[in-house]
């Protein structure tokens, strides 16, 4: 069963001891992502997430990645809109290992000149290979399309001016206030000894400032403000790449759970509507599929597809088509049963992977200040009704709040620049 365990006001530890596993895995968490940056800072936070690799005052890059290596192990890192992440998955007997190397790293990172140098080329490459990836970039475009340029709506990774122009001084500023003032989490599943994890937690408490103890809770975050508008870029390609949406449901919203059952109708998978009638049964497409992402105070549902040219105005025809069934009532009760039983196989599954408990808890913690039991999602799956669907869906489903993003050859324009979904 899982636990939170309160080192400090700076430091939570969670965990969920599995004695039948030889694995363990654990990450340390911050709740800080670009979002939280300031107008000078877009892209401080992936920046900071890369330096961590680069070097501690007694391990080198290379280091790092041997003692990992050596033992079979996994190390790496994300950085999100709300949160950034190391982790380490490793046979349970390394535990120690593991958690050295990542409170190493989190702590003690060198910031060497050359090797700041050196990021800042493969963060520009990484963001070149970004822009030159359709399926990826699409989603940015659409993403700046819904939110503008607040910093929601940015690139998590900054725009190549702001790489460039980032200094090693402005960055480590960054890394002191943040990495060693704000509120930590080391998150843990698979097996080892609980006594022995949270001695390991409170060593960490030397590195973090005391001085901040009372200032860990975040800075109240802004909530974004979606708006409508397209996107529309041509460039010397075949096919076309497009992604429509709009504002979602937050982790905070009981409705995310309806939401969740309807997204696996509509297009989440190959049996959803959308993969069959547009994929399967028409051949208008290689790839469609709807999403939904959730944050602490909003969330995005998304539609995208790729298609040739000549089929872009028949995919747009039949998703606006599905979703006014959906708005009619359309849904079918075994529809809605599929999905739930859906929703329990995927969850189960992801309940056996030790990476995944560990990854969510640290979002619940985040999200809501507890752990929530397995049992509770469930019962709140399983209670949502057709009538729920149906209210969803005629709340989400307005075509005249999506917006959306298109790259493709020139010529897209003539069936998008004054496009309207009619749902």
């Amino acid at each position: 069963m899982s636990k939170k365990i309160v080192i400090s006001k700076n430091l939570v530890l969670l965990i969920d001891p599995i004695k039948t596993s030889e694995a363990f895995s654990a990450g340390l968490w911050l709740n800080l992502g670009s979002r939280d940056e300031k107008d000078h800072e877009h892209g401080f936070a992936h920046f900071t997430e890369h330096m961590l690799f680069k070097g501690t005052k007694k391990r080198s890059h290379y280091d790092i990645a041997l003692e990992i290596d050596s033992v079979g192990g996994e190390i790496n890192g994300a950085t999100g809109k709300e949160n950034t992440y190391c982790y380490v998955n490793i046979a349970s007997e390394y535990l120690k290992k593991a958690l050295d190397i990542l409170t190493d790293m989190y702590f003690n990172s060198s910031f060497k000149e050359k090797e700041f140098e050196n990021e800042r080329r493969i963060i520009l490459d990484e963001i070149d290979m970004s822009i030159d990836d359709h399926d990826d970039h699409v989603f940015e475009l659409f993403t700046r399309t819904l939110w503008k340029n607040m910093p929601f709506g940015l690139s998590v990774m900054g725009e190549k001016k702001d790489i460039q122009d980032v200094s090693i001084k402005g960055l480590r500023n960054f890394y002191k206030k943040n990495y060693h003032s704000c509120r930590m989490i080391l998150s843990a599943a698979g097996r080892f000894s609980e006594n022995e994890l949270q001695r390991e937690a409170e060593s960490m408490l030397k590195y973090l400032n005391g001085e901040n103890e009372a200032k860990y809770i975040h800075e109240e975050r802004d909530k974004p403000v979606p708006t409508t508008g397209a996107c529309i870029q041509c460039r010397d390609i075949e096919q076309v790449y497009f992604v429509c949406g709009r504002e979602g449901y937050s982790y905070r919203d009981e409705n995310r759970f309806g939401m969740a059952l309807l997204n696996m109708i509509l297009g989440s998978s190959f049996s959803s509507r959308l993969f069959q009638k547009v994929r399967e049964k028409r051949g208008l497409c290689y790839s469609i599929a709807s999403s939904l992402t959730c944050y602490s105070d909003v969330g995005e549902f998304t539609i995208g597809f790729s298609t040739s040219m000549k089929n872009l105005p028949f995919v747009l025809d039949a998703i606006n088509n599905e979703l006014k069934l959906f708005k009619g009532g359309d849904i079918k009760e075994e529809e809605l049963e599929r999905a739930k039983g859906r929703y329990k196989g995927n969850y189960i599954l992801a309940k056996e992977n030790i990476e995944w408990k560990m990854v969510k808890m640290a979002l619940q913690e985040m999200a809501y200040g507890r752990l929530i039991p397995y049992d509770e999602t469930l019962k709140k799956v399983e209670s949502v009704t057709l009538e729920d669907l149906n209210r969803m869906a005629g709340d989400v489903f307005k075509g005249d709040r999506f917006s959306f993003a298109s790259i493709g050859p020139s010529g897209q324009e003539k069936y998008l620049e004054d496009y309207h979904f009619s749902f």
